[in-house]
């Protein structure tokens, strides 16, 4: 983690060489000096940073280098501050000017005092090495910790639950041991994964146990594969259970020929091996090529918390998933863990049940969580007051445990590369069980400096790259997705978020407030997350660089002033009506999130933010927009109000041209689209509202010339009674936008565009209040892309509706609500035949379900509603007629 600190304390400083070159010419040098001696320490980091966990002297010595790094940082940035709000009071007449040069000079002979300081701790910190006996710490032995080795030893030995204490798995191994059995002839890997501690090894082993199993396969092996494996210590062990050779006879084998002894053996017989715990894909190719297919139904298994790695080593089967436990099969698991401990009783007394099952929510159905809780339980006196006693410390339990759960899960932390650990960190800012927005979360770590430049990739791209790694590396759960398959929203696990918290805390990377004040602020951290209503203090905040508040009512935000160092600033929900002026002094401010807020007013010093990223107005009640927004050069996101218009004029001297993102944006007589507007280009993201025909030759021209758009929204709808003043623009042409697969158009539409005006690569379209009088599918169902459709309030006023024979090839979701007029709809067999979910929604004269659903096995899901009466009851009467063609559907 303190290799991260430092890079970014390098890359901040060689940013702010360029971008404040004027502020810092005359202390150039002594800057560059600093950024010189970090970059030699970071040599050492990478090794350091892996074995500090079992060498005292090494983590003293990693904690110095983080000190003087965020010593260094702070220094830069504060002295860039003063110099800029010099500049705003700086006079213009030359006689008053001398002043003005004093407090330059004054601030000058700080920094370079407090420089020096630093120079001393480096100085200190590189002679340590020598003192601490670890100025060869990149030449020690290789690999990790001789503490994070034993964290290994001990997951591997680790008493994971034996039959008698596993629930729920049944459905599991039925599922696996088809596709082991009555899979495919050709050898195919079957892959266990998810998160530490769900019982893939337990689920694993009675497979593998299974009498099933152990008549269909001829020869077997269990394999446990580290995070530093070596092949050929795994090969040694493969021959030695699978063809019994002695630990002599293979001392004398050479790797060529233990592989082509192996590969020989195991050609003539049906065989299954496990290699448990499978950490990178490279363990797989060193181990391939000794395996041979020849087609007789061998299995291999892997358990692994990675998803690449399964898909890596065989792209063609789908891995198997584990999910955490239901309440009720936690409570069993509890109950059985205990039952089995005491050895004296087949069930547990009545009064156990209530307080066990709020023990267990305390676990979140991690099995490993639940033992663990269940061994505490056991050894304690089987009293109410006792189990009270362990609900009532339940996570910290888990975290002194002396099996040693919470380390068990830290080693997935220690094996993340140094870019991926401040992310995973990151979560446990967030409050316990709070489903994150992925879309926020990119923009956070975007502004925190967290994502690395890639190419001419965007920041926010490689973000979500980065949150795709924590998911496969099972660090994070997937809350909500879309249909085009990307992440919506995450949450972490309890116990996962409170790995976070304890590492963070070690590294000062943030504090939380959740209780009394005098519990906070004891290592003066970089970041706050607060859901208290206390205000911290000023000599602690002075450092702090992002500021996360979950209180609506905060008071906090009475005294920002004392956060001048601050980056980020969240503030969703928290009901403030005014923002003090002072948070235009926070001039290294890149985030600033106000949704939700009810804010009325912004104040006018937000001009001078001009390192500002982000600005989320969604939710707030601010009229008017400040006109200095549209100059803020640095700003990539800009989110205005989905709840009600507001009065926005952009000036004809637009100056965004680094915006990717323009939400809610109201079009009227009076928005400059010509000569203002027309100048955003770089646009990935638009949503607009409002009048577009006012302007609607400009408005076609902006829009064309938008070729990086991926999504955009045009909601022409109104209150006006003129319906001329809620129409599409006529005759747009996006066949050249490549990158555009979401499109939503609100409003009258004359005519639907045809097929080869919609961009080519479109996933996703929305069409509401369209008015259509042409039935829209001859022309939608031949988009090639499309998965997902929604037809809403009156799209469509005509009164049949046919999907053809393999139209809509790839559509996976089809919404129709309030299309009043259509009483007909065919679908045609053939059509819609990836369709997985379907909803249908007050289309009254809708009254039979359509045949064409009954051969569509992929439909999963239908909702229905204020529909016909007859139609509810034809799809809801399990018993009525041709309910048993679509019978597969789940939640109808």
């Amino acid at each position: 983690m303190a290799e991260h600190i430092v890079s970014l304390v390098i890359e901040n400083i060689a940013s702010q060489m360029v971008d404040e070159a004027v502020s810092l010419a005359r202390v150039r040098d002594q800057v560059e000096w600093i950024q010189g001696e970090l970059r030699r320490m970071l040599c050492f980091l990478k090794d350091a940073d892996a074995k500090q966990d079992g060498d005292e002297r090494v983590r003293n010595w990693v904690a110095d280098i983080r000190e003087v790094a965020y010593d260094a940082a702070d220094v830069i940035d504060s002295y860039i501050l003063k110099k800029m709000r010099q500049k705003e009071k700086a006079p213009i007449r030359l006689f008053n000017r001398y002043p003005f040069f004093l407090n330059e000079l004054v601030a000058r002979y700080k920094l370079n005092k407090q420089i020096s300081r630093i120079k001393l701790k480096i100085h200190d910190i590189s002679n340590g090495r020598s003192t601490y006996g670890i100025e060869n710490i990149g030449k020690r032995v290789e690999g990790t910790s001789f503490a994070v080795n034993s964290l290994r030893e001990r997951r591997r030995s680790y008493p994971h639950s034996s039959e008698e204490e596993t629930v729920g798995t049944d459905e599991d191994i039925k599922i696996l041991e088809d596709q082991l059995i009555n899979g495919e002839l050709r050898l195919s890997i079957i892959s266990i994964i998810g998160m530490a501690g769900l019982g893939k090894t337990t689920l694993a082993k009675k497979i593998y146990g299974s009498s099933n199993i152990n008549k269909y396969f001829d020869c077997c092996a269990w394999i446990y594969v580290s995070q530093e494996y070596k092949a050929g210590d795994i090969l040694r062990d493969l021959c030695r259970r699978v063809m019994g050779l002695g630990k002599a006879e293979l001392e004398r084998m050479h790797r060529e020929e233990m592989e082509e002894e192996l590969s020989s053996f195991l050609e003539q017989r049906r065989f299954i091996v496990v290699f448990d715990d499978i950490w990178n894909k490279e363990a797989w190719d060193d181990l391939k090529p000794v395996f041979p297919d020849t087609k007789n139904g061998s299995r291999i298994i892997f358990t692994t918390r990675f998803r690449d790695v399964a898909l890596h080593a065989d792209p063609r089967s789908r891995p198997h998933e584990l999910c955490l436990l239901s309440d009720e099969d936690s409570w069993k698991l509890l109950s059985k863990k205990i039952c089995l401990e005491w050895n004296a009783m087949t069930s547990l007394p009545a009064w156990t049940e209530e307080l066990g099952k709020q023990i267990v929510k305390k676990c979140r159905g991690l099995p490993l969580a639940i033992v663990v809780l269940g061994g505490q339980l056991s050894r304690r006196e089987a009293t109410y007051e006792e189990w009270l006693k362990v609900l009532q410390s339940a996570h910290w339990q888990l975290l002194q445990d002396p099996t040693h759960c919470i380390d068990i899960l830290a080693l997935s932390y220690h094996d993340l590369p140094y870019y991926l650990k401040p992310c995973f960190l990151y979560f446990g800012l967030f409050p316990e069980d709070f489903e994150i927005s992925v879309r926020s979360l990119n923009l956070l770590w975007v502004a925190e400096g967290f994502v690395q430049p890639r190419g001419q990739e965007p920041l926010e791209d490689v973000a979500e790259d980065y949150l795709e790694e924590l998911v496969g590396r099972s660090m994070v759960q997937i809350a909500a997705k879309k249909f085009n398959g990307r992440i919506k929203a995450i949450r972490i696990h309890d116990l996962l978020r409170e790995l976070a918290i304890k590492k963070a805390k070690e590294d000062r990377f943030f504090d939380i407030i959740h209780g009394d004040v005098k519990d906070c602020f004891l290592t003066r951290p970089r970041r706050l997350s607060t859901s208290s209503g206390i205000t911290p203090k000023a000599r602690d905040s002075s450092r702090i660089r992002s500021l996360l508040v979950f209180d609506q009512n905060e008071p906090i935000l009475k005294d920002l002033k004392k956060f001048k160092l601050l980056r980020v600033l969240g503030l969703e929900s928290v009901h403030i009506g005014l923002l003090d002026s002072d948070v235009g002094n926070l001039i290294h401010l890149r985030y600033l999130g106000l949704e939700g807020t009810w804010l009325k007013r912004l104040p006018s010093s937000i001009c001078r933010l001009l390192n500002l990223q982000t600005l989320d107005l969604r939710s707030t009640l601010v009229d008017p927009i400040p006109v200095s927004i549209w100059k803020l050069p640095e700003l990539r996101h800009l989110f205005f109000n989905k709840i009600r218009e507001m009065v926005v004029k952009p000036p004809k001297d637009v100056c965004l041209f680094s915006l990717q993102t323009l939400q809610g944006l109201c079009i009227g007589q009076t928005s400059s689209v010509e000569l203002g507007l027309d100048k955003l280009t770089t646009l990935r993201h638009l949503s607009l509202v409002g009048h577009f025909t006012l302007q609607e030759e400009a408005f076609r021209r902006w829009i064309f010339n938008s070729k990086g758009l991926q999504s955009l929204k045009l909601d022409a709808r109104t209150r006006r009674e003129d319906v001329t003043m809620v129409t599409i623009p006529g005759f747009m042409d996006f066949s050249s936008h490549i990158r555009l697969n979401k499109l939503y158009l609100g409003g009258l539409m004359h005519k639907l565009f045809d097929v080869q005006d919609f961009p080519p690569n479109l996933t996703e379209l929305t069409l509401h209040g369209s008015f259509l009088m042409e039935d829209p599918m001859v022309t939608l169902e031949k988009l090639p892309s499309l998965r997902v459709l929604k037809l809403k309030h009156s799209a469509y006023v005509g009164k049949r509706m046919v999907c053809s024979s393999g139209g809509f090839p790839q559509l996976q979701f089809l919404k129709l609500s309030f299309l009043y007029s259509v009483g007909a709809w065919r679908i045609e067999e053939g059509a819609m035949a990836n369709l997985k979910e379907l909803h249908i929604v007050e289309c009254k004269l809708l009254r039979i379900v359509p045949r064409g659903l009954w051969p569509v096995t992929t439909l999963s899901n239908l909702k229905l509603g204020y529909l016909p009466h007859d139609f509810e009851m034809r799809a809801r009467d399990r018993k009525g007629e041709n309910w048993y063609r679509i019978e597969h559907v789940l939640p109808v």
